[in-house]
């Protein structure tokens, strides 16, 4: 295989859509603004689905999606689109038919939530310092689209797809 011409970038500084439609994970550069730890997912967004969360002043979060399918143990991750809860991957508990829950840190909180069960790659971060990641060999596929969970204001990430 010769070398890949058409890999593209983009930098992130909050969680959200990166590229809509098929395409390969080849490299990320994390870069944490701070030495708290981070932890940062990449997801595809086939299957992705949208709900409510509450976090009624406990760590508890319910997650409400008519049919969501998931079990108990299945990691997600949560992008959070409203409210303060920390977007953020998760494992699941307490699946029922239409709700589930996760522990979280925030407290007393709601809004509206898109649930990735679909993880392609999480990257640890607990230093001021930023590094690269190389996907080896052709990448890792995201089907429909490539998206970033991005935990908080102090950590972005530039992608490299194609």
């Amino acid at each position: 295989m010769g070398m890949q011409y058409d890999v593209k970038s983009f930098h992130s500084t909050v969680s959200g859509l990166i590229y809509n439609g098929r395409t390969r994970l080849k490299g990320v550069v994390i870069s944490p603004s701070t030495s708290v730890t981070f932890n940062s997912a990449f997801v595809d967004t086939a299957g992705a689905l949208t709900g409510t969360y509450n976090i009624p002043g406990s760590t508890v979060c319910t997650v409400t999606i008519a049919n969501h399918g998931l079990a108990n143990g299945a990691v997600v991750a949560l992008d959070f689109t409203s409210g303060t809860a920390v977007d953020e991957v998760y494992t699941v508990a307490n699946a029922s038919a239409n709700t589930f829950t996760v522990t979280t840190t925030s407290l007393t909180t709601s809004g509206n939530v898109t649930v990735y069960p679909s993880i392609l790659a999480q990257f640890d971060c607990s230093s001021g310092t930023a590094y690269y990641t190389l996907i080896p060999g052709e990448g890792i596929l995201a089907q429909e689209g490539l998206a970033a969970i991005l935990p908080n204001a102090n950590v972005t990430a530039t992608v490299f797809y194609g």
